[in-house]
């Protein structure tokens, strides 16, 4: 399972991008406390434009969870922060992190620095000494909030990656 979903990451955040490009933002929500928000490396980095999830039955008992948010509403600005984490078992308050060995969940992060070539976003890659983590401390048929951390290394195939350190990552976001 972890094999393809490593393999499939591109589909799902171009997925991901598209689910949150039609959802239109209702006149009775609050969208101002609805936030992603970490530090990448030593800058502060704030993802509130749109930031959301969206929630898919994919099937056999798999359920995915998409969290993600723009740094600006500028179309042309494509800074954005995304994770995702597909799980076997039921969704709970706790850690999860992509180095863990079992195959009951499988975790993705990305961060797009503002470009539309691939091997230029960071992406999650099994780093053993910081691995990429997301901790759930609300869970609701509605919203989704917790802490997330870890490195994220350039997409690319090159022999030393550059990468991009995640700390003090926050996130509050409204299920669509």
């Amino acid at each position: 399972m972890k094999q393809f979903l490593v393999n499939c990451w591109p589909v799902l955040l171009l997925a991901v991008l598209l689910a949150s490009c039609g959802k239109e933002v209702s006149n009775n929500d609050d969208i101002s406390q609805y936030y992603i928000k970490c530090k990448i490396g030593s800058t502060d980095k704030t993802f509130n434009f749109s930031p959301a999830a969206v929630k898919q039955d994919l099937g056999g008992g798999v359920m995915n969870y998409s969290i993600f948010g723009k740094a600006s509403n500028d179309p042309a600005d494509l800074e954005s922060m995304d994770f995702t984490i597909q799980l076997a078992i039921p969704i709970a308050r706790g850690t999860y992190k992509e180095t863990d060995p079992t195959s009951d969940y499988f975790l993705m992060g990305t961060y797009n620095p503002n470009t539309t070539i691939s091997d230029n976003i960071f992406v999650n890659q099994g780093d053993e000494h910081n691995p990429f983590e997301i901790t759930f401390t609300e869970i609701s048929s509605t919203t989704l909030s917790g802490t997330f951390k870890g490195k994220l290394y350039l997409n690319n195939t090159s022999a030393k990656p550059d990468s991009a350190v995640i700390s003090n990552g926050q996130f509050k976001v409204k299920i669509q």
